[in-house]
């Protein structure tokens, strides 16, 4: 392996992986689930083999939080690799960790709405880096990104919080929600 793959890097890897599933190629839908599927990318796949930098996730409010991967998206468009766009959801889930954490206003295109979602999409210039980063990997390791990628990117988002908070107990013990996800005594 030449160059160390960081958390940003695994940002792009993950958005530039194919998965199936109707949605193109090169997204991802929301900050909290972007953060959640590199929470599990750490956790649920053999991504120690190449990712060099941890995220240094934590219990907080909404459950594993790492303060990195904000940092990491913010590097990220501010590069031009990935723009980072906002959109109007039904649910204000996406936005819980932002407004309760970040004071509402960090990185939100739509003056802190509770149903705005961040979206993240490769830019053309993010195409290249991601190009140039999979040369990084082993097709295994590309292989196991794409099904992660189709098993986690297209979950419901409360689905993929409560999965989360179901198998990693640990990391919900301060969460403000953890009753609301998993019900009173969960």
């Amino acid at each position: 392996m030449g160059n160390p793959i960081e958390i940003d890097d695994a940002i792009v890897l993950l958005l530039g992986s194919p998965a199936s599933g109707g949605i193109p190629a090169g997204e991802i839908k929301g900050i909290t689930r972007l953060e959640k599927m590199i929470f599990l990318l750490e956790r649920e796949t053999s991504s120690h083999k190449w990712l060099e930098q941890e995220a240094d996730f934590e219990a907080y409010n909404f459950g594993p939080f790492s303060q990195k991967i904000y940092q990491a998206v913010d590097t990220l468009a501010a590069a031009e690799l990935i723009e980072d766009s906002s959109s109007l959801t039904s649910d204000a889930s996406d936005s819980w960790e932002q407004r309760e954490l970040i004071g509402g206003n960090v990185g939100n295109g739509a003056g802190g709405n509770p149903y705005t979602t961040r979206d993240f999409h490769l830019t053309e210039r993010g195409w290249r880096y991601f190009e140039a980063l999979k040369q990084e990997l082993a097709p295994d390791s590309l292989k196991e990104l794409s099904e992660f990628k189709k098993r986690f990117a297209y979950l419901p988002l409360r689905q993929l919080i409560r999965y989360v908070y179901s198998r990693y107990e640990q990391y919900t013990t301060k969460s403000l929600i953890r009753d609301q996800v998993l019900g009173p005594g969960g």
